[in-house]
Formats: structure tokens, sequence, C-alpha cells
């Protein structure tokens, strides 16, 4: 009895975490993504690893921080957190947006600082069958974000590249490749 008692504690602290978070879901039970099978997903501790490579200072301290399913992709970090509204309500995408935009600086006397202004991507649309809200710092940001809610109102996925700096571009293109290739599930 005791040692099997044993084994399944061994296999539990060793057990591989592909999904970690509060209420978050697989990605493969809202929507379909070609680009993301579940059969290419990194365990959360690669994840971290990875994180590290592309993010020299992480928001996420340890792999206990990291939240929602996790792919590498040519040298990216993806992650996606699948959630039911039923559990995290629908998110108005414009207020989402109005929120996020940085602040233009004005100081009596001198030109605006538009700094982060000019810095900053934004833009809401509707594909398929969801609109999204895509947004990011262009150059001073190591990650690149995505707020994607299907049109029946069922499910919402936060999704975040994770890229060195100079491929913010191609970060960029992974976010529209992700966006074209993901259907939720009627």
């Amino acid at each position: 009895m005791h040692i099997i008692s044993g084994l399944a504690i061994f296999q539990t602290a060793y057990a591989q975490t592909y999904l970690q978070g509060t209420n978050v879901l697989p990605l493969s039970d809202a929507a379909h993504c070609d680009l993301l099978p579940s059969s290419n997903r990194i365990t959360a501790d690669d994840a971290f690893l990875k994180l590290n490579q592309v993010d020299p200072e992480p928001v996420q301290k340890n792999v206990n921080e990291m939240v929602g399913e996790f792919w590498w992709i040519d040298g990216m970090l993806v992650t996606m957190v699948t959630r039911s509204t039923s559990t995290s309500p629908k998110e108005n995408l414009r207020g989402v947006q109005q929120t996020l935009a940085p602040e233009i600086i004005y100081v009596t006397g001198t030109t605006p600082d538009r700094t982060l202004a000019n810095d900053y991507f934004s833009e809401i649309k509707s594909m398929n069958n969801f609109e999204v809200l895509v947004d990011y710092f262009k150059t001073r940001s190591n990650y690149k974000s995505f707020l994607v809610q299907d049109n029946k109102g069922k499910f919402k996925v936060m999704g975040t590249i994770y890229v060195k700096k100079q491929d913010a571009q191609k970060a960029h293109e992974l976010i529209d490749l992700i966006l074209n290739s993901l259907y939720f599930k009627q």
C-alpha cells in the first residue's frame, strides 16, 4: 500500500502541465486553430524557460505564474488563455482599447510628448466568427497581445506572443496567421 501511494506522489510531482490557471480551458474546447494544435503544446516549465530566452526581465518570475496553454513557434512563445464567459465576462473591446492606449504627455509651454503613442499599435476587427483587439508597443516591449471574443458570446481568448524586441514584425505576422486560422466552435 505504501509503495503504491509513493508511486502516485512521485507521478504527481513530475506530471507535465500543459494547461494552468483558474477557469482556463483548452483552446480546443472552444475553437479550432491549425497553427496551435494540442499535440504541439509545450509544458509550463518549458514555456517559462523559453520566456526567459526572449524576455530578459519577464513579469512572470516563476513557472507558477504562467497561465494558459503554451506553444513555441519560430523562436516565439505563444500563450493562449481560454475562458468561458460564464466565468470571465465578455469585454467591451472599445473600452479595453481606450484603457490600454498610452497617454500623450502635455507639459505647458512644450510640444506634446507623443513618444509612447507613436510606438503603440491597436486595432479592433471582425474576423471569421469573432471580434479581436490587437494591441502592443511596436519596439518597447517583448510581448504582443490580442483579445478574441466569439460572436456568440460564449468564449474569450487572451493571446500573447513573447518575442525578442528585434522580432516584433515577425510577432505581428504570427498574430495575423493565428487569427486567420482561428474558428470558434458552433
